[in-house]
């Protein structure tokens, strides 16, 4: 499974790579919604792991702007994020988000929800 992670802060990148590879996902990241943008036009992802705080372009709209490409219509998109509020998580499940975890999380947590989101009926 390919999954694409979308975070400005690189630390947050580098651990979730290194984990999910360990797991037996290729992982691609991207550092802001203009670069996971055009590595999503270019290779198809399974899943991706989006923040909402990043820089120009926030989270919420990346998920929608991806969300309206052909090939991730159905593709969940779990986002991450330290705003717990529900305005926030209201936003990006109006965006298409398939799930929303708040920062910080265990990989454990992050992982069950992966897998709940991959074992959907759509990668049946």
């Amino acid at each position: 499974m390919d999954v694409l992670v979308i975070d400005d802060e690189s630390s947050v990148g580098t651990l979730l790579r290194f984990n999910l590879r360990q797991r037996g996902f290729q992982v691609d990241t991207a550092a802001s919604a203009a670069e996971g943008y055009a590595k999503a036009q270019t290779k198809r992802f399974d899943l991706i792991i989006l923040d909402v705080a990043l820089p120009g372009v926030d989270g919420i709209e990346a998920c929608s702007m991806l969300k309206n490409l052909d090939d991730y219509e159905e593709t969940p998109v779990i986002m991450i994020s330290s705003r717990s509020d529900s305005v926030t998580i209201d936003q990006a499940r109006r965006a298409g988000a398939a799930d929303y975890l708040v920062k910080p999380f265990t990989f454990e947590e992050l992982l069950d929800r992966m897998e709940d989101q991959l074992s959907r009926p759509y990668f049946v």
